[in-house]
């Protein structure tokens, strides 16, 4: 698979979410706004926070497209996927997969993008985020996000 020119955001790595892995990944990145994909969304429970899980379905899924800067590296790449758990060798083993796909920006164009799709069935405890805004969930519940040692 060719490196990444974009990415779609939905859950830990927006802007503004609290986390070191996304305060690093947007040093290299570039918001360029809001934008939706089709799928269904749904939260998941974790001693650390809640994380989304973008998978195929009905609906729409809220979040943003982020460019890479010039300085975007392989490790920048590499330090992505291992947050994500996506093994480009283990499929198997991943528990999100990297994978392109076309975005809808705000003002309704289309860019292509790539976008890690959770890769697993959904474990006990996942819950369905009507509207497919986690940012917005986290906020209506009183959630807190994942937040990683």
């Amino acid at each position: 698979m060719n490196a990444p020119r974009r990415f779609f955001f939905y859950g830990t790595l927006l802007a503004g979410m609290d986390n070191a892995v996304a305060r690093v990944a947007h040093r290299v990145l570039r918001c360029e706004g809001a934008a939706r994909v089709p799928g269904a969304l749904f939260a998941i429970p974790d001693r650390a926070g809640w994380y989304p899980a973008l998978v195929a379905g009905e609906g729409w899924v809220q979040g943003q497209i982020w460019s890479v800067l010039a300085g975007f590296a392989g490790a920048d790449l590499a330090a992505l996927d291992a947050y994500e758990e996506c093994r480009a060798a283990d499929r198997a083993g991943s528990l999100y997969w990297r994978s392109g796909a076309c975005a809808v920006r705000g003002d309704g164009g289309r860019q292509a993008v790539q976008l890690y799709r959770y890769d697993r069935p959904l474990p006990r405890g996942a819950r369905p985020i009507a509207g497919g805004d986690f940012a917005a969930w986290l906020a209506a519940q009183r959630q807190a996000a994942y937040r990683p040692c």
